[in-house]
């Protein structure tokens, strides 16, 4: 069973590396503006969180039949737990933090894009620019912006 649970650990490392190298790809576009490629890696994501999920699922069920459970920071509890199973797991929690940096560095970097944005809507809206923003229709404000005294 330590063998099959280090096959499961070491595919669910490969992906979560993959994932974190998608997410890099995420980032580079991001920070090139290339937003119309970005809908192509959502499905590579989404196609690899559920396949994590569906491992997790497995490395859990394999882990309780062992008598292994984890513990704060990572750790492995258990009374007798494989050199390769300790290994493997490392190497795994690795390779999910890594993930983890890289998804929030993207949030990040998108945080400072909308306020970025944001703020230069506002400083459109105080110059009172209104003809160059768009409404919530999605069109451009045009055309008086009260109520005309010619229209009586």
């Amino acid at each position: 069973m330590s063998q099959t649970l280090i096959q499961n650990l070491r595919r669910e490392t490969e992906l979560a590396q993959e994932f974190a190298a998608v997410l890099g790809e995420e980032r580079t576009m991001i920070k090139a503006g290339d937003y119309q490629a970005l809908a192509g890696l959502l499905e590579r994501k989404v196609e690899l969180a559920g396949s994590l999920s569906a491992l997790t699922r497995t490395r859990e069920a394999q882990m309780g039949a062992l008598g292994i459970r984890t513990g704060a920071g990572g750790q492995l509890f258990g009374r007798q737990i494989d050199a390769g199973v300790e290994a493997a797991w490392r190497t795994l929690v690795f390779a999910a933090r890594t993930a983890r940096d890289a998804n929030a560095l993207n949030s990040a970097v998108v945080d400072a894009h909308l306020e970025f944005t944001e703020e230069a809507i506002l400083a459109l809206r105080q110059r009172g620019d209104n003809a160059t923003l768009y409404g919530k229709n999605g069109r451009t404000q045009t055309g008086p912006q009260g109520v005309s005294l010619a229209s009586g």
